[in-house]
This record gives C-alpha cells, sequence and structure tokens, in this order.
C-alpha cells in the first residue's frame, strides 16, 4: 500500500499510555506503540503530543525530539494490527464536535484525544 498511488494519509493521531492511535483517511486506525523508535521511547508524554502532520498526513514530525515517521513505514510495521472502527452517530455529530474544538480552541483530533485521556483516568 502506497501512499503515492491510493492516497493513503494519516487523518488524525491520539495519544495512550504507551502507543499512539494513527487514524487513516482509509478509517482503519494503527495501534503504535512508543518503543517503534528509540526517540520516541525516550520522549515524555510533552514531548510525544507536540507534534504535526507532515504533508497533509504522509507523515508525522515529533518537533522536540525532531523525530519523524511515514505513513508508508508505519502501515509497513504495523499494518497487520489495524482495527476498524465502526461508530453509529447523529448525522450532525461531527459538526457538533468540531463546533465545541473551535469554542476550546482544540482540534478534533486534540478534542478526541482530550475526552479519551480523561475517559482512561476514571
Amino acid at each position: 500500500m502506497s501512499t503515492l498511488n491510493n492516497k493513503v494519509l494519516i487523518k488524525s493521531v491520539g495519544f495512550g499510555s504507551d502507543k499512539m492511535y494513527i487514524e487513516l483517511n482509509t478509517t482503519r486506525v494503527l495501534t503504535v506503540p512508543y518503543s517503534y523508535t528509540q526517540r520516541l521511547q525516550n520522549a515524555t508524554n510533552e514531548q510525544i503530543q507536540n507534534y504535526r502532520l507532515i504533508a497533509n498526513g504522509i507523515g508525522i514530525h515529533f518537533e522536540d525530539i525532531d523525530e519523524d515517521i511515514s505513513v508508508d513505514g508505519i502501515i509497513r510495521d504495523f499494518g497487520n494490527e489495524t482495527k476498524r472502527i465502526n461508530i453509529s452517530v447523529q448525522a450532525n455529530f461531527l459538526d457538533i464536535a468540531d463546533k465545541y474544538a473551535k469554542e476550546h480552541h482544540l482540534s478534533r483530533s486534540a478534542l478526541i484525544q482530550k475526552a479519551t485521556l480523561s475517559y482512561m483516568a476514571s
């Protein structure tokens, strides 16, 4: 599966205690442990969460630790661990979530990440 031929891109990234969850535009979610690279493994939570998507989603750049990982490499190494998430919500759910995120100065992925971490802490 190639990003060039099939346009597989990273849509959002969420963070758990020992792994990140990378949502692709194909509706697949890859679970990637921080041990994937030495720099990720040695980074703090704050360093890992300071990231940006590269070129509209072909990879992730972690600013504080100067680490880049590509969607092709992630799929190659973790593609067999994909999970499809099927969620039934009201048709306007994403509009509501986006409005809430904007009001709180968050992106959609940051909102989902915050909700996930709050849920995991309870």
